[in-house]
């Protein structure tokens, strides 16, 4: 049964779907249980929209989201992108949206709880408050980091 992130993803559409594929990167091949991919616990919030919230401590780790995109800073590590779903769906924001924006080769998000994304103002992630500058999937975080999502002009 699908999760409710994806039921409530942003439609992808097949060229969007086969851009997003095409820069996917497969999750590394594993060589038993040692190989296993690093999970961390972090701390994830949302400011700036109608909808403000912190919530414990989201237990993420490298993965596929949205439909089938491996989500992976430096091909393992957890990101920004994956702590949001994982907090998502851990605690329930509320619905997390994005799309594959093939230009930046990674998401954007547009759509958390409801509040949107627009042409004046977009959702940027911020790691132990400080904005980061790549993509939310290509940009690592470690075990304790706050990772506070703000919908900002």
């Amino acid at each position: 049964m699908p999760s409710s992130l994806v039921r409530k993803a942003a439609p992808v559409t097949a060229a969007g779907l086969a851009c997003a594929l095409a820069f996917a990167a497969a999750p590394p091949a594993a060589a038993g249980p040692a190989a296993a991919l690093p999970t961390v616990g972090v701390r994830v919030g949302v400011t700036g929209g109608a909808y403000t919230g912190s919530v414990g401590i989201v237990r993420t780790s490298a993965r596929t989201v949205f439909g089938g995109y491996y989500c992976a800073a430096n091909g393992t590590d957890p990101t920004p992108l994956t702590a949001l779903v994982d907090a998502q769906e851990q605690y329930g924001l509320g619905g997390v949206r994005a799309y594959w924006d093939a230009a930046k080769k990674d998401f954007v998000v547009t759509d958390i709880h409801g509040d949107v994304a627009d042409s004046k103002k977009k959702w940027n992630a911020y790691v132990n408050e400080k904005k980061i500058t790549t993509g939310p999937c290509g940009t690592a975080i470690k075990d304790t980091d706050k990772v506070r999502w703000t919908l900002e002009a």
